[in-house]
């Protein structure tokens, strides 16, 4: 449960205005075990760390009712590891809401990005056996962010343009999303485009990167786009996922991706255990097939609630090189998350 702080506003001496400030967080911590085969040369690692369920953040966020149905708020998050320790930027945004819809100026991950995680049963798609690693990634900073009003019963759109401050247009970007929501069912397509970027990174479709075993593929210099599409249907009893993301520039290359996730995640009966089940795959290539990645994996997670903000979990997960073949690496972690 989020602890809430009752803070008066600056102009709080004028108009009497009160903003509503709220701390929360989120902490994910293990103890990860690791075994890379590197062409038949194999090698093992321990660490403590997060991102089997979750990135670790704390967010700082405020409101103010403007009335006329009208809502002001701002929010701002930080990345902490407390395993190193090390304190990194992440989101935040300033904003207005209401009838017109949701304005906001700042910093976010992008429109595919979140696409793309909705269709992870595993965890949120950075886990062990993650191939497509649709969960890595940073912010975009400089964005302006508009979500419309609801277009028809459980479908809303969002806009996003993104500044890149140079003086020839290199990484401006733009992207849009929907989203469709009835009963059980969730769809949700995104797409974006990135002015010659310099390094398009295809995970993230805006931002992120994928990260072959043995090899590092990302999409050159040429103008870039991508799209993310997701799909969810909670059974009650059971709740199945499937994804499907692809990306391409327009360098002299012509590099493209695409990737796959799909899986079920599902309760232990009337226990407070959970297990989910992902399946990934990805391919990288140019238009000539010249050169040309391929990586297969699978992704389990076990939860046990202690609480509705205490877990503990057990992942285990392994990726797989098929082209070129011989590297492999897979990852078995314990752990335990807290939300605040």
């Amino acid at each position: 449960m989020k602890k809430t702080l009752v803070a008066v506003a600056a102009m709080a001496a004028v108009t009497g205005a009160m903003a509503d400030v709220t701390i929360s967080g989120f902490v994910d911590k293990g103890l990860n075990m690791t075994t890379l085969n590197n062409a038949g040369t194999k090698t093992s690692n321990r660490s403590i760390g997060p991102n089997a369920i979750g990135q670790d953040q704390i967010t700082f966020a405020a409101s103010e009712d403007l009335g006329s149905g009208m809502k002001a708020y701002a929010n701002i998050s930080v990345a902490p590891n407390i395993a190193a320790p090390s304190l990194a930027g992440d989101v935040g945004q300033v904003g207005v809401k209401g009838a017109f819809g949701d304005l906001r100026v700042g910093s976010d991950y992008g429109t595919t990005w979140y696409t793309a995680n909705m269709a992870d049963a595993s965890g949120w798609g950075a886990g062990a056996g993650q191939v497509n690693k649709v969960g890595t990634g940073s912010a975009n900073s400089n964005v302006i962010i508009y979500s419309l009003p609801s277009l028809m019963t459980g479908l809303n759109a969002t806009l996003a343009s993104r500044s890149a401050g140079a003086a020839t247009g290199a990484g401006n970007a733009f992207a849009w999303l929907l989203n469709y929501t009835s009963g059980g069912l969730s769809a949700q397509y995104a797409a974006g485009s990135v002015s010659n970027p310099g390094a398009f990174y295809v995970n993230g479709g805006l931002g992120g990167r994928v990260d072959g075993l043995g090899t590092t593929y990302e999409l050159a210099t040429g103008n870039a786009k991508a799209n993310a599409t997701a799909l969810t249907y909670d059974f009650g009893m059971a709740k199945l996922y499937l994804g499907y993301n692809t990306a391409k520039n327009s360098g002299s290359t012509r590099q493209t991706s695409s990737s796959y996730t799909y899986g079920v995640s599902a309760p232990l009966g009337s226990t407070p255990m959970s297990v989910g089940i992902s399946m990934s795959g990805a391919s990288y290539g140019n238009s000539s097939n010249t050169n040309t990645l391929k990586e297969s994996g699978y992704s389990i997670l076990a939860k046990y609630s202690l609480s509705k903000r205490t877990n503990l979990y057990v992942q285990t997960g392994q990726g797989t090189q098929t082209t070129p073949s011989g590297y492999s690496t897979r990852t078995t972690g314990l752990g335990i998350t807290h939300s605040f």
